[in-house]
């Protein structure tokens, strides 16, 4: 009966029950309203399902974090607003990782000598660094705590999100890491190689 009353409120009224009374179930009627069309609006946009996901996953915690702050007059538009905010500063961090491999690349293909082994380990450090900004702020930071010794569990308690979704971050660092690295070491092999 409880839930039949949260169906039949406006998105501005439930946004009121969730400001005004951290009403826990009110948020929960707004996530199942909004969720699937929010995502299917970021999947558009970065055509990403994963990415997506973390968007709309950002987005209803920045409303359940911020809810005191709100001062909403329509739910829906106030919902697109955050949707299409999260989405340009994704596609900023994006440019910005892309403009800084750019730079990199540049610098490797001016740099032609061939590496000793102590210079050759510092570089593959570096390019495990580089690596590590190629991935977006949350999975590098879930990456970085699972290399600390934090379980799974520990990660996700500690940052908020489930544990499945911890490990699709580090499954996801791990690739582009794993790439992001086997090119470097095609690159030592083939120097050694001529040396």
């Amino acid at each position: 009966m409880m839930n039949n009353f949260y169906a039949t409120c406006s998105d501005e009224n439930i946004l009121a029950l969730i400001s005004e009374q951290d009403d826990e179930l009110a948020f929960g009627e707004l996530y199942n309203r909004y969720f699937k069309t929010l995502f299917n609006y970021a999947y558009s946009k970065v055509n990403d399902r994963f990415t997506a996901q973390e968007i709309v996953q950002e987005l209803f915690v920045n409303v359940w974090q911020k809810r005191r702050q709100n001062q909403v007059e329509c739910g829906q538009s106030f919902l697109f607003t955050i949707a299409k905010r999260l989405i340009i500063s994704f596609y900023r961090k994006e440019y910005t990782r892309q403009h800084h491999y750019g730079q990199w690349e540049i610098h490797r293909s001016e740099a032609s000598e061939p590496a000793d082994q102590p210079t050759l380990a510092s570089d593959l450090q570096h390019r495990y660094e580089e690596g590590l900004h190629l991935l977006s702020p949350k999975c590098q930071e879930v990456f970085v705590m699972s290399r600390q010794g934090f379980s799974n569990k520990q990660i996700g308690e500690q940052l908020g999100i489930s544990e499945k979704t911890v490990e699709q971050h580090i499954t996801k660092a791990l690739r582009i890491l794993k790439a992001h690295l086997k090119e470097h070491m095609i690159c030592a092999l083939l120097l050694f190689a001529s040396i």
